[in-house]
């Protein structure tokens, strides 16, 4: 498949994909690369500079605002009656506390806070306003408005981090504002004197109620313990008797239990010897007979025999008279022993009945001696509770005596824990209104309206204003701004174009004929007059420029010119006319050729899809240097999206504060989806009066730079005026 070339001679060409009948127009271009089509609008950064720049600019509104507010509050100010503001401060003194052993007892800072916001409901009270009201006529018996008015006027606030309360009264008559804040705090201090005056007598008449009973009641537990010392059965004597009781009982458990031990001692000793005789053991291995001296001399009289009989054995038969003799003198000391064994046991036997008759005496005295000392606890006890209770009873009727003494000199006095550090004087000037105050807030609200006001309608409005805006919200670049001209002010706008000239110049991709197609979002932007004098600027400057009315839907290049639209750009592209045959001139701009639309067909997305369309715009790249297309607007038909395909560079018109950015925003998307190349954006109709501080420095070179002369083409000539809008 052949390549169809898509923007002219250098320009990128675009292959058709398979399938595509020949002579349908390359608007099928493969789309952006890095998926521009889908692209997310960048969030616009915020400069400082430009709301500053608005807000001076709109300074005049700023000014009426303020002046406005400035008035409604000195009106406000000089109209309102005058109030006076009479302030004094009372300090509040360590408060009475009749329950301590003194009349003024110290309380902690946290309790005097405590107390002193207290007193701040107390000031505040209708009891104490009605008072006053009394004492000053105010309203009448049964009227509680003289009440209500003070506590209206009435202000009462403590002081940070002191027992200091300011008292301020408002009256539009000063003096009545000092005299009356001065008996207010009179009254509140006599009524703060009589509530402790009052509160006084009733602590003392419920303490005095209170003695008869504590005094009876001392009596009667002084007569108990009395009468518990009387008692014939009381055993305590004092201390020193609990300590004797004490000693004996610890030295009867110490007998006690030795004599236990002896006794149980005694009884093994006397079970061993039992089971010795019952078993026919000798009783030798035991202590108290092998110590024993008498048993030691007969064992030894009785192995000195033994021995003997042995040595006569060996020479006497046992039948021998000597040999009998020896055993009988043998038998008669086993006899002594034998004797002398049962004479120990016995006394063995006395011994342990002596050791267990003394343990049982022991036990029965320990027994009774422990009674004894358990009986001596409990009448401790008792006596030490009946000790304790008379005296408690008598600590607490002594003290209730004493306060009774110190309430009944309290009930005599008037106490006062209130003191005034600054009467209230007269005030000279008045509080409120206050019109210095005033016009100064007027002046700071003006201020903070007047701006908040500009911001918003700033943030209202949804167009675009300075080519800042165009790279914010349009992510495009601005080449110029091009303002409201008249035909005194046109030199301005000629230099703007020239300066558009020189900014096209720079964007073009080759050295070659350039398309350019000139389109908007919306109508009513002024492309059309945008392109008139675009190709005018290039011509004036010496290239050979085309300009081609391509808007076939309401066409508006022949009423510039002033010419029929009998024929035009539909008559060549269908064929019947070359472009030499339908061009316009212009006297005094020779290197301008002008076309206008011609008839309008039915269908002109039909019109551009043509390949004669294509081939007309070839055909004038051979002889011109510069074709301009003035094309409908992007956002009403489609008709400058599909040219867009087909030329090398697109100037979109956006007019100053007229359509939105959302709309300016998708008609530049569905160009950058085909393909197409944008130049940048001209702001169209700049408003110098309202932008004036913008746009000041930005046209002052062309404003007065150049005097009556101008510059063009390389030479200087005298400027002409025209009284024509649309010729520059």
């Amino acid at each position: 498949m052949p390549e169809t070339p898509a923007n002219g001679p250098g320009g990128p060409q675009y292959v058709m994909p398979p399938g595509i009948p020949p002579g349908v127009p390359p608007m099928w271009a493969p789309p952006p690369a890095d998926g521009a089509w889908f692209a997310e609008e960048t969030e616009p950064e915020i400069n400082v500079m430009d709301y500053v720049h608005l807000v001076w600019g709109q300074k005049w509104m700023i000014v009426a605002v303020v002046v406005v507010a400035m008035l409604i509050g000195g009106a406000w100010a000089f109209t309102r009656t005058k109030l006076y503001r009479a302030t004094t401060r009372i300090a509040l003194e360590q408060a009475p506390q009749i329950i301590k052993n003194q009349v003024y007892s110290g309380i902690s800072w946290w309790e005097l806070q405590h107390y002193a916001q207290d007193q701040v409901q107390v000031i505040e009270t209708r009891r104490l306003a009605e008072r006053v009201a009394r004492k000053l006529g105010l309203g009448g018996p049964g009227n509680d408005s003289g009440a209500y008015q003070l506590l209206g006027s009435l202000t009462v606030k403590p002081v940070k981090d002191t027992n200091v309360l300011e008292l301020s009264m408002i009256n539009p008559d000063p003096k009545k504002a000092a005299e009356w804040l001065n008996l207010y705090v009179q009254e509140y201090i006599a009524i703060n004197i009589e509530d402790n005056l009052d509160r006084t007598r009733k602590v003392y008449q419920v303490i005095q109620s209170k003695l008869d009973p504590l005094r009876k009641q001392l009596e009667a537990s002084e007569q108990k313990l009395l009468q518990f010392k009387e008692r014939k059965d009381a055993l305590l004597v004092g201390d020193q008797d609990k300590n004797v009781i004490t000693e004996q009982v610890n030295t009867l458990t110490s007998a006690y239990a030795k004599a236990k031990t002896e006794r149980i001692k005694l009884e093994t000793k006397i079970a061993a010897l039992k089971r010795l005789k019952a078993e026919n053991l000798s009783g030798a291995s035991l202590p108290e007979i092998m110590n024993d001296p008498t048993i030691q001399q007969l064992r030894q009289q009785k192995n000195q025999l033994e021995v003997e009989l042995a040595e006569k054995l060996r020479t006497y038969k046992s039948g021998h008279p000597i040999i009998k003799g020896l055993r009988s003198r043998i038998q008669g000391l086993n006899d002594q022993i034998s004797a002398q064994i049962q004479r120990i046991v016995q006394s063995l036997q006395t011994d342990y009945q002596i050791k267990k008759d003394r343990e049982q005496a022991l036990y029965a005295n320990l027994q009774a001696l422990r009674k004894q000392a358990i009986e001596l606890s409990k009448q401790t006890l008792e006596y030490d509770k009946l000790q304790h209770e008379y005296e408690q009873n008598k600590r607490f009727y002594e003290e209730m005596l004493q306060r009774s003494k110190e309430t009944d000199i309290s009930s005599t006095a008037g106490l006062n824990n209130v003191r005034v550090i600054d009467p209230a004087v007269v005030p000279k000037a008045p509080y409120r209104p206050n019109p210095q105050r005033t016009l100064l807030l007027s002046l700071v609200l003006g201020l903070f309206l007047g701006v908040g006001l500009v911001l918003g309608l700033d943030y209202i409005d949804q167009t675009i204003r300075t080519p800042e805006d165009v790279e914010h919200y349009l992510g495009s670049e601005p080449l110029v701004a091009v303002p409201a001209y008249t035909g005194e002010t046109s030199n301005v706008a000629r230099e703007v174009y020239h300066s558009l000239r020189t900014a096209l110049m720079v964007a073009a991709r080759s050295e070659g004929s350039q398309v350019i197609l000139v389109t908007s979002a919306t109508p009513q932007e002024g492309k059309t007059t945008t392109a008139f004098n675009l190709a005018k600027t290039l011509a004036v400057s010496g290239s050979k420029v085309l300009i081609l009315d391509a808007d076939l839907r309401k066409p508006a290049l022949h009423h510039l010119i002033q010419t029929k639209n009998v024929r035009g750009l539909t008559s060549i592209v269908l064929g019947k006319r070359e472009i030499a045959d339908v061009a316009h001139t212009i006297a005094d701009v020779p290197n301008l050729d002008i076309v206008t639309t011609g008839p309008l067909p039915p269908n002109p997305p039909e019109l551009f899809s043509k390949n004669s369309f294509v081939r007309m715009l070839e055909q004038a790249r051979e002889k011109y240097d510069w074709i301009i297309l003035d094309s409908p607007p992007v956002a009403s038909v489609t008709d400058a999206v599909i040219m867009a395909q087909v030329t090398d560079l697109v100037l979109v018109v956006v007019r100053y504060g007229f359509a939105k950015r959302k709309v300016i925003n998708d008609a530049m998307r569905q160009l950058t989806r085909t393909g197409a190349r944008i130049a940048g954006v001209v702001l169209n109709y700049v408003d110098l009066e309202r932008d004036h501080y913008y746009y000041a420095g930005y046209y002052s070179y062309y404003r007065y730079g150049y005097g009556e002369d101008e510059v063009e083409g390389g030479h200087r000539k005298k400027k002409k005026r025209h009284k024509s809008r649309v010729t520059v």
